[in-house]
């Protein structure tokens, strides 16, 4: 059963932090502060727990590369990183690389989910959302159209939202499967957003909803969310909108803001932590 425990910032600040095996040579978003606040929470898990980083153009390996040097019993976890998995932005095309091909480490390739267009100059009019994990990958479920307003959810649409994604998707470096079948059930979602603006800001933040709340409804009872660059508003707005809407249909949780920019606590927190009760 999972039954994580929620960190104080008081725990967070006495991680000794100059402990850590980490490699500054790596490309990778991950911060040592945020390595503490990944530590404590992975360290109360169970054996055989499963962990999902999502970090959107940031998947480089190297946060579970840190999980994996410098989590106590991270060898007994199932670490899956999801992203596009493209050099756009950061070099994510060594993920395996960079985490040693462990036997314990997956990736989530999500980059046939979404199909960009473009017009005659190159530059994006559109994003397809595609059916990939339905009979024929080519149906195109949603198509959004980024100079248009996104489309408003509801708040039982949003607080319900759920992408099921198949255990048979989620791949070791040798291409073997998390699980013949079945979807995926978290124990910790852990959630890095693009610090950086793509100039879509109003589509950002309806797609980080539906991420926090997909990995929210993905995740066990007991389990838990980190949200880190939770001091940028429009994470800030994702985060309010989506959990007030969980909140308003009966979904619980209970959370702890952590990474105060200020020692005395009196400036923004630049995370979260939450538990699915």
């Amino acid at each position: 059963m999972t039954d994580i425990t929620l960190p104080t910032e008081t725990q967070v600040r006495a991680v000794d932090t100059d402990t850590f095996t980490w490699d500054d040579l790596m490309d990778g978003l991950i911060t040592e502060s945020q390595g503490a606040v990944y530590k404590l929470v992975s360290e109360s898990l169970s054996s055989g727990a499963v962990i999902n980083i999502s970090e959107p153009h940031a998947g480089t390996g190297k946060s579970a590369k840190f999980l994996l040097d410098n989590v106590t019993g991270a060898s007994n976890f199932k670490i899956i990183t999801s992203d596009h998995f493209s050099d756009a932005y950061l070099t994510t095309s060594e993920y395996f690389d960079n985490v040693g091909n462990a036997a314990n480490v997956y990736k989530f390739d999500a980059s046939s989910r979404l199909r960009v267009n473009s017009d005659e100059s190159g530059n994006a009019v559109s994003i397809d959302t595609l059916d990939i994990f339905g009979a024929d990958p080519s149906v195109i479920l949603t198509t959004t159209v980024l100079a248009d307003a996104p489309t408003a959810m509801g708040v039982n649409d949003l607080a319900s939202y759920q992408l099921h994604i198949p255990n048979s998707v989620v791949v070791d470096h040798a291409g073997g499967a998390l699980a013949a079948t079945g979807n995926i059930e978290i124990d910790l979602a852990i959630i890095n957003p693009w610090p950086v603006s793509m100039g879509y800001a109003a589509h950002e933040v309806k797609s980080l909803k539906q991420q926090i709340a997909s990995m929210f409804n993905n995740l066990n009872t007991g389990g838990g969310m980190i949200i880190t660059n939770f001091h940028l508003p429009k994470v800030q707005t994702a985060f309010w909108e989506t959990f007030n809407a969980l909140t308003n249909t009966g979904r619980l949780w209970t959370a702890e803001y952590v990474l105060n920019s200020e020692s005395d606590g009196t400036g923004y927190w630049q995370a979260a932590v939450i538990k699915k009760s």
